[in-house]
């Protein structure tokens, strides 16, 4: 009797663990989710926060903002040839270009989550406003001393790139890049609009965790073009493919 008592009180609480053990398995919707991330696209890198909200079990509501920078197809650093200390530079790049885009957008899965190591998939669709931030580039020029007028001796002046400018119309007259941080009191916004669509693979182990993989397409544009280089017409529409990698949480 004795016997069959401890046969019985050990399978029950095997059934109770098993029992534990499939109630931790089950999928929980969690209605609310915010993340953060980086992200590549064809022109620069950047960086990204989604908070989302759930509508239905398969489609989210969803608030981004993302700050990128925003570089041109044909800018290319070179160095001073004559000088071989000196710092390479972009020759005839007028701004540095950064884009801050918010919007709202809609999130649905395509293939749910089977279980804890299986994969999300889903597309995503954003539109909202952009803002192209510029910021004036600012060069290390090679100018003659104006106190000593008999040598040949040149001195270093940070002035702030002008294509009309003769000294800074030939590579030989330019040292470097100037400080970076020089011109943010001459900042410039340009607004605009943008458009997403992605495709986003959600591969977290961890229920209330989110590690996802996400890849698509950005369309930015600005009715006034945004002056990136001296010698190329400006842009005001720009097309990227981008690649995202985001951490989060549910709740």
């Amino acid at each position: 009797m004795l016997l069959v008592l401890l046969t019985g009180s050990n399978g029950y609480l095997t059934a109770q663990d098993s029992l534990r053990f499939d109630r931790s398995d089950v999928n929980i919707l969690f209605r609310n989710e915010a993340s953060g991330g980086i992200q590549v696209h064809g022109n620069g890198i950047g960086i990204g926060f989604r908070r989302g909200w759930h509508k239905t079990g398969y489609v989210k509501r969803m608030f981004e903002a993302d700050l990128v920078s925003m570089r041109h197809p044909k800018q290319y650093k070179q160095p001073n040839p004559y000088y071989p200390d000196s710092r390479p530079f972009f020759f005839g790049k007028l701004n540095y270009v950064y884009l801050l885009r918010g919007g709202y957008g809609l999130q649905n899965v395509l293939f749910s989550k089977g279980e804890r190591s299986g994969v999300e998939v889903r597309y995503n669709f954003y539109g909202g406003a952009v803002l192209g931030i510029t910021k004036p580039v600012y060069l290390d020029v090679l100018v003659d001393d104006p106190f000593d007028t008999l040598s040949q001796f040149k001195i270093i002046e940070t002035r702030k790139y002008d294509p009309q400018d003769p000294v800074q119309q030939s590579v030989e007259n330019i040292y470097g890049p100037g400080p970076y941080f020089k011109g943010f009191g001459e900042l410039r916004v340009y607004p605009g609009a943008y458009g997403k669509f992605s495709m986003s693979f959600e591969y977290s182990g961890i229920q209330q965790k989110i590690t996802s993989l996400e890849a698509g397409v950005v369309v930015d544009y600005f009715p006034k073009a945004l002056p990136i280089m001296a010698e190329i017409d400006p842009q005001s529409l720009y097309i990227n493919f981008y690649i995202a990698l985001y951490w989060g949480g549910k709740w």
